[in-house]
């Protein structure tokens, strides 16, 4: 026997008898133990040092605040206020905004028409003649907004459907992008594809400040972010060379103060030759159980990107400061991820996804309900704001179990095929979020969360569980969990450190 084999073979006694003694666990559940997965080389170069912080601190901080800040900028700017018909002559007759309004527009119910006007003539009487379509423009109130997209191009009354294309078409052809961008990161790793997302954000935005007179480039312009923005937060080091993740590896754990165990180039050797077995994107139909679960979290992301995109953009349209309608709504999300960390662990991640995405659906209903009651302004903007909060809990979840219950040579690709399809469901928002009743919307969200409450109940639960390694482990991994269990319990012939940090839970 070779002396490195020993050196295994003493570490692993070394740590059985470890484990033995700290756990009280017998000795023929150890020796049941399989080979190692990549998470007991995390444990031993240590999982939560310095490398892991400044890599949360620049990617999963930074990285994502810039991202979505990005993208909820431009819902901001496609608000279309207030408006209605331009009449001439209100300095002459020396009149109020509002008596000039009640004099030459008609009112639609209790509000004034946005697209009607009494057609102007200075001997007779305007508030007996037929309404006709505005002749001179369009007045908007800028209480909120000084200018956005819609009111500097007018996109109101024959031209509103402009608006409503632009979402569409922008991010059905960000989903064609998008698969571009998840292919370079699982070919060339995540800094690349990293700095490949940013390029496009700042692309992006200077193309929309300069070209919103010229329909195509800012369609094509807003479809960049479309296509960065999964795989920008969603992006993660491919490990299919092995040379160069061994090298990474060593890397982390002289950051960390740890030691990489002498089994590593074997768990290395596993990942590495499940990344050259797989078959790109048709990986995905590999097994039932892989297909199933992909659709299960494509439902799930779907979901909380239309019901995050669809408060944002309903925010201006409350009674509210949208700004800071929008802000909380995003400072929300850093106690939502920290609450869904913690059920996580505690709970289990199945039941706490179906618990954020249910809660989600009740509170969506409970606006719906309040709009239709009359409710202020500011009930329903706290509304939002929690329910924000579920939703984030919702799209936490998603990220934590499409990492899990998918393979190592898998997760890239899945990442990809799950933001793309969300990101088809995400151009039906303009026809969602900007309808006239505003209940609607509320309403909608409130039926597709509880839907996906009882979809995802459907995953299987992958706390304290030995995750999949190849296109194998997936295709059974959770096949004999029983559908009504509750806190999650590792096999027993699983054991590691982690499982013993853990085992107070």
């Amino acid at each position: 026997m070779s002396s490195s084999a020993k050196a295994e073979n003493g570490s692993r006694y070394d740590e059985q008898q470890e484990l033995k003694g700290v756990s009280g666990i017998s000795a023929s559940s150890i020796n049941a133990m399989v080979v190692p997965a990549f998470e007991e080389v995390l444990d031993s170069i240590g999982s939560r040092g310095k490398f892991q912080t400044r890599l949360n601190i620049v990617f999963n901080f930074i990285g994502p605040c810039v991202n979505l800040i990005s993208v909820n900028v431009f819902y901001l700017a496609m608000q279309t206020p207030d408006h209605w018909c331009h009449v001439p002559g209100r300095k002459s007759a020396n009149m109020s905004l509002e008596e000039w309004k009640n004099f030459t527009i008609p009112k639609e119910g209790d509000s004034f028409s946005k697209c009607l006007m009494y057609n102007q003539s200075d001997d007779v009487d305007w508030s007996k003649k037929e309404p006709v379509q505005c002749q001179h423009g369009w007045d908007y109130d800028d209480t909120w907004f000084s200018l956005t997209v819609p009111s500097q191009m007018n996109w109101v009354c024959e031209s509103k459907h402009v608006t409503n294309d632009v979402l569409f078409y922008a991010q059905n052809i960000g989903v064609a992008l998008g698969l571009l961008f998840g292919y370079i990161g699982d070919m060339y790793g995540r800094r690349p594809q990293q700095f490949l997302c940013m390029a496009a954000h700042v692309m992006s935005r200077l193309l929309l400040v300069l070209t919103p007179d010229v329909l195509l480039l800012f369609i094509l312009a807003e479809s960049l972010i479309s296509a960065a923005a999964g795989p920008m937060i969603e992006s993660a080091l491919a490990v299919g060379r092995e040379e160069d993740a061994l090298k990474l590896l060593r890397r982390i754990a002289i950051t960390n103060g740890g030691e990489v165990p002498s089994f590593a180039p074997q768990v290395m050797r596993t990942v590495a030759k499940a990344q050259k077995d797989r078959k790109g994107f048709l990986s995905i139909f590999s097994s039932w159980n892989v297909f199933k679960n992909t659709v299960l979290l494509i439902i799930a992301r779907s979901t909380h990107l239309l019901t995050l995109h669809s408060l944002v953009m309903m925010a201006g349209g409350v009674g509210v400061n949208p700004f800071l309608a929008v802000a909380a709504q995003g400072a929300i999300q850093l106690p939502a991820y920290c609450v869904v960390h913690y059920t996580a662990a505690r709970f289990g991640r199945r039941w706490s996804a179906v618990g954020s995405a249910l809660l989600a659906g009740i509170t969506s209903a409970a606006v719906s309900c309040m709009l239709a009651a009359n409710f202020s302004g500011l009930a329903i903007t706290v509304m939002m704001v929690i329910t924000q909060f579920f939703t984030t809990g919702t799209n936490g979840m998603a990220n934590l179990q499409s990492v899990e219950v998918h393979p190592t040579c898998l997760r890239q690709i899945a990442a990809c095929v799950e933001w793309t399809g969300a990101g088809v469901v995400m151009s039906a928002l303009p026809y969602v979020a900007l309808m006239s009743d505003r209940r609607m919307p509320c309403a909608i969200l409130g039926a597709l969360n509880l839907g996906t409450a009882f979809a995802v109940s459907f995953l299987p639960e992958s706390a304290l569980q030995r995750l999949p390694e190849t296109l194998q482990d997936a295709a059974v991994f959770g096949k004999d969990h029983k559908y009504w269990s509750w806190k999650p319990k590792p096999p027993p012939g699983y054991v590691t450190r982690k499982t013993k940090s853990e085992s107070s839970i």
